[in-house]
């Protein structure tokens, strides 16, 4: 147009900006393929959110030397020191990731929403032990979406310093739960049982510490990691069956959904009282012939006793409940619609690929 100005050229901070979304594009696509979606155009609502939360454009030497931390490896916090169960479980999802060790199960999901990572790996039930409930009640409360599963084997080995033997240990550190699954081989071993909060943390413990009388439960590669020696490995309760441990995939966004993907939804709601109430509830699925995987419940802690019409009073219960399918289906809209409707309190803690 005359007398109009030619657009000035691309500044460098443009050119950089560019350069960062179109690889931030590439590692959400790399993730979205790791938990089975197809790596079709991602979400912008990763970007918008993290410019909402006061992300700055820097130089293009921070930008290099930041990339490893934002742009191109997802960083997944877990609970634990490295060596932990939960980093071998976000190396398998995710090989290139950057584990993020947290020492509480807090700092997990809070590391997630205050984006110091991008994801973070919980523990949500073992073979041997069941739920792990103080994980499952975490879920409803901290605002993230369930994007992913993953199953891992758990094999327990006893470590200890390499000059160490068996018949030296007279004490083990391990997690409670670690303990609680190898109870049959500690008995034979006749050694004190402490607990610690992480499994490869018993590993470290004894290695800075030099403790010769001590042994820890933890994996192999805890005992690589602190230079242990391992003195027995597979040491789980083997009468109660084989230990699996299912890890579940936590994100500030939902996961995108994908036709040619087999989705699991998880869910939580309560009940009111009276006669019939659960069954409303899954007639809501059976009706529609959807699939439940998984149901169960737990005495609601904010009001946990609830007055009958037979002026009786019982349990007031949450329940926690998996089903085939995804909330984008129309079935499954239809299905989450009705029960809305029937049950005083619902969330759906996420939808994502049912393979593991």
């Amino acid at each position: 147009v005359r007398g109009q100005a030619p657009p000035p050229p691309p500044t460098r901070s443009s050119v950089s900006k560019s350069r960062r979304l179109k690889t931030r594009q590439t590692r959400n696509n790399k993730l979205r393929i790791s938990l089975g979606a197809s790596s079709g155009p991602s979400s912008e609502s990763y970007d918008t959110r993290r410019r909402a939360h006061g992300a700055k454009a820097t130089t293009s030497e921070s930008n290099e030397r930041n990339k490893s931390r934002w742009l191109d490896v997802p960083r997944v916090s877990y609970h634990g020191v490295p060596g932990a169960f939960s980093s071998l479980a976000a190396k398998k999802l995710l090989p290139d990731c950057e584990p993020v060790a947290c020492e509480t199960l807090e700092l997990v999901t809070a590391s997630v929403t205050q984006w110091s990572s991008d994801i973070a790996i919980l523990p949500i039930q073992n073979t041997l032990e069941g739920t792990l409930h103080d994980i499952q009640d975490r879920l409803v409360s901290s605002g993230l979406h369930i994007i992913g599963e993953v199953n891992i084997p758990i094999i327990h080995c006893l470590v200890a310093l390499p000059h160490v033997e068996k018949t030296q240990v007279k004490r083990v550190l391990s997690h409670p739960s670690a303990l609680a699954q190898c109870s049959t081989f500690l008995k034979e071993v006749d050694a004190v049982r402490e607990a610690v909060y992480d499994t490869a943390y018993g590993a470290k413990v004894i290695k800075s510490e030099s403790l010769e009388d001590t042994a820890a439960i933890a994996s192999s590669e805890a005992a690589a990691k602190y230079g242990l020696k391992v003195l027995e490995k597979n040491i789980h309760d083997k009468e109660r069956g084989e230990n699996i441990q299912r890890y579940l995939i936590l994100a500030r966004d939902p996961a995108e959904y994908d036709e040619s993907v087999s989705y699991k939804t998880s869910l939580v709601f309560t009940l009111d009282e009276g006669p019939g109430q659960l069954f409303k509830a899954l007639s809501v699925f059976a009706l529609r012939d959807m699939n439940i995987t998984k149901i169960e419940s737990r005495p609601l802690r904010a009001n946990p006793i609830l007055s009958t019409d037979e002026g009786t009073k019982q349990f007031n219960y949450i329940f926690y409940l998996d089903y085939l399918g995804h909330t984008s289906e129309l079935k499954c809209k239809q299905a989450m619609r009705h029960l809305q409707e029937i049950t005083p309190f619902f969330k759906v803690l996420g939808s994502y690929p049912s393979h593991g």
